[in-house]
């Protein structure tokens, strides 16, 4: 055996240092079999604790032999030391080298069991090079490797992932006849999903069902769901595992990997798999929260049933949770894309509030800003003037700036005069960015007092305009010599905001008189 393995090899161990202190001193007994126990039965007892691995117990009960029942050292001895190492934490390939070169020193030759016991511990500890030669050895004596064996083998490669070498050894156990236990299939579904594997774990698990294995262990599959749905390309794994799985209700998946399934549901416009997922979460009376809804509204938009998604909205407003502007992006940006799909969507709110919906002011808010985005300002008032006849709850703040929005764009300041009025006198709160709408509308005319009126009203609301604003207003008081210009300036400085190029420009562009004071001041 020692030319098969000589880089194992260790020095010259004897039978002394095999009974002596060595093992005295690392493994004491903890108990001195008792005299009444046979030492036929401490070999059994051996054999017993072998089986299991317990390190500590088969060192004591080799140590009792050796020195309580004076055994020499033999191939049963050995073989349970060797097998000691199958412990995760104490024990070693390179224990259990030495051990097998020890006892070929010894004059002790390794029968079938020996190089079995060696493959388990390989298959907790993996040692590429020592496995070779074990399995070498077995093919140049002869000895068949059993079931047992072949699957020590493939977990060892699994270990070391190598995962072609395994899936090589798994076929030829299979072309043998052997069958491939449970714990291995599910190591090698492991292994594979944790490389991102998960056409070849799908496929794995698609054989073991097609094989009649229907008891898959739940925390693989639900470790198999887990994976797939972090690893967006792999959307077919996911929808593998959900629709096998969960919706024959064999398994019932933590509340966390519904979330996430759900979320990929979304990614991929999976309606069905995202009501399914509402139906797993409602089972167990969860309470639904704005984003999960967003989600699911999300999943419908991306299959386009539009529809459906503006009927979720509804259903949300009716549980009492009103949806946020942000709730109705998917929807704005579909709209956006097809100047007939305001108009649609804003039919299909119209029927929903017919049916007896409660449908959300922020659902016909997508509608109106979608048609402004595509720069259609009368079908956008046109939606505003039916709004009260599809939302109850009127217009609100996000339905004006939309509109003020327009407004800009077409450079229409007599209607954003006109809207602001009607804010009013409906009594809607202005924001901030309300305001800075108004100054841009206003700072598009040569008289734009009205834009330093709204300033003024802003700022004693202890807002400021977003910098692009700000900087719009100093050019247009530069080019008209307006000293307010530095005025601004000096707000934008205030505020902490970059001023390196409007400096440069006001510089440049000053079209008052001169004013060297001023100019210094920048």
């Amino acid at each position: 055996m020692s030319p098969a393995c000589p880089h194992h090899s260790r020095g010259q161990p004897t039978a002394r240092t095999f009974a002596g202190s060595r093992y005295r001193e690392q493994f004491p007994i903890l108990h001195t079999a008792p005299l009444t126990t046979s030492t036929a039965q401490l070999y059994e007892k051996l054999r017993s604790v072998s089986a299991k691995g317990n390190s500590k117990e088969i060192e004591q009960i080799v140590e009792a032999l050796l020195q309580e029942r004076h055994e020499a050292p033999n191939l049963r001895l050995y073989t349970a030391l060797i097998l000691s190492n199958t412990d995760p934490q104490n024990g070693s390939a390179a224990k259990a080298a030495r051990l097998l070169q020890e006892m070929m020193n010894e004059g002790i030759n390794a029968d079938s069991g020996t190089y079995h016991a060696l493959l388990k511990v390989l298959a907790i500890h993996p040692d590429y090079n020592l496995r070779s030669d074990i399995l070498e050895e077995l093919r140049q004596r002869w000895f068949a490797l059993s079931s047992a064996g072949w699957h020590d083998v493939v977990a060892g490669l699994l270990k070391e992932k190598q995962l072609e070498l395994a899936l090589d050894k798994l076929q030829q156990m299979q072309r043998d006849g052997g069958q491939v236990k449970s714990w291995l299939h599910d190591m090698f579904t492991y292994t594979l999903c944790e490389v991102e594997e998960f056409e070849a774990a799908t496929a794995l698990l698609k054989h073991r069902i097609a094989g009649g294995e229907m008891m898959i262990s739940a925390n693989l599959w639900f470790f198999f769901l887990d994976t797939a749905i972090a690893n967006i390309p792999k959307y077919e794994a996911t929808l593998y595992a959900w629709k096998k799985r969960v919706e024959s209700e064999y398994l019932n998946p933590p509340s966390g990997i519904c979330l996430n399934v759900l979320i990929t549901a979304a990614r991929q416009g999976d309606a069905r798999l995202a009501t399914d997922v509402f139906r797993v979460l409602g089972n167990r009376k969860t309470k639904f929260e704005l984003h999960q809804y967003e989600t699911l509204v999300e999943a419908y938009i991306g299959s386009g049933d539009v529809k459906t998604a503006l009927t979720i909205l509804c259903i949300m407003k009716a549980s009492g949770l009103e949806p946020e502007e942000g709730s109705t992006r998917s929807l704005f940006q579909h709209f956006r894309q097809n100047s007939q799909r305001p108009k649609e969507a804003f039919d299909m709110l119209r029927d929903l509030r017919k049916a007896g919906r409660a449908v959300p002011t922020s659902a016909v808010n997508s509608v109106i800003e979608a048609s402004v985005h595509l720069e259609d300002l009368s079908q956008a008032i046109n939606h505003y003037k039916q709004l009260h006849t599809v939302s109850p709850d009127g217009p609100n703040t996000a339905t004006f700036n939309a509109l003020f929005r327009g407004c800009n764009t077409a450079h229409r300041k007599d209607l954003a005069m006109f809207l602001a009025a009607e804010m009013l006198a409906l009594k809607v709160a202005p924001d901030a960015l309300t305001y800075d709408r108004l100054l841009i509308v206003c700072l598009d005319h040569d008289d734009y007092e009205d834009a330093f009126r709204y300033f003024a009203e802003m700022k004693g609301r202890g807002w400021m305009p977003r910098q692009g604003t700000l900087v719009a207003m100093v050019k247009k008081c530069a080019e008209r010599g307006d000293g307010r210009a530095f005025d601004v300036f000096h707000e934008i400085q205030g505020e902490g905001m970059e001023t390196g190029k409007i400096r440069k420009w006001l510089r440049e562009n000053w079209a008052g008189p001169a004013d060297a004071a001023r100019m210094e001041s920048l």
